[in-house]
């Protein structure tokens, strides 16, 4: 596959992810809240925390996206190789691992607050797990793109 039409594969499921993310946060998040609220009235005081911990935890979700859109960008013009490249997958994977952080934390301190049922930690460290992976893939990924774009700077300097 041309780099050209990989740059514009990547950005179609970007897109995608993006507006998937976009309906969740404007639809179905406060819709099942909504609903929990309804099928849950005496535990209606957990639904504030956790919509303010869902959507500080979207914010650097839809920073990764524009970073992954700059990757495709720099995909699109043959440059996958470069140092830019290389702080941008640093860049995704530091988000990813605040991400995990801050609501791994988050789950937790609602669980101490008695804001959150015992029985969802497990889900919600599986949660946290994903996006410490996504961490370790991007960072590792960020590695071999700055080595790769090293040797191909040393490569370019001998020719």
């Amino acid at each position: 596959m041309k780099h050209d039409i990989f740059s514009k594969w990547i950005k179609v499921v970007i897109i995608g992810t993006a507006l998937i993310g976009i309906g969740a946060c404007a639809y179905l998040v406060p819709e099942l809240f909504r609903a929990f609220k309804r099928w849950y009235p005496e535990l209606s005081n957990w639904v504030a925390p956790w919509m303010v911990l869902i959507y500080v935890c979207a914010v650097p979700c839809f920073v990764a996206l524009v970073t992954g859109w700059l990757i495709a960008d720099n995909i699109g013009r043959d440059k996958s190789f470069t140092m830019k490249n290389a702080g941008l997958f640093k860049l995704f994977s530091l988000l990813a691992l605040g991400d995990s952080i801050v609501f791994g934390v988050g789950s937790l301190v609602y669980t101490l607050l008695g804001f959150n049922h015992p029985g969802l930690l497990l889900i919600q460290m599986l949660i946290v797990f994903v996006g410490l992976a996504i961490f370790v893939c991007m960072a590792a990924l960020s590695y071999l793109v700055g080595k790769a774009a090293a040797l191909q700077e040393d490569s370019d300097l001998t020719i």
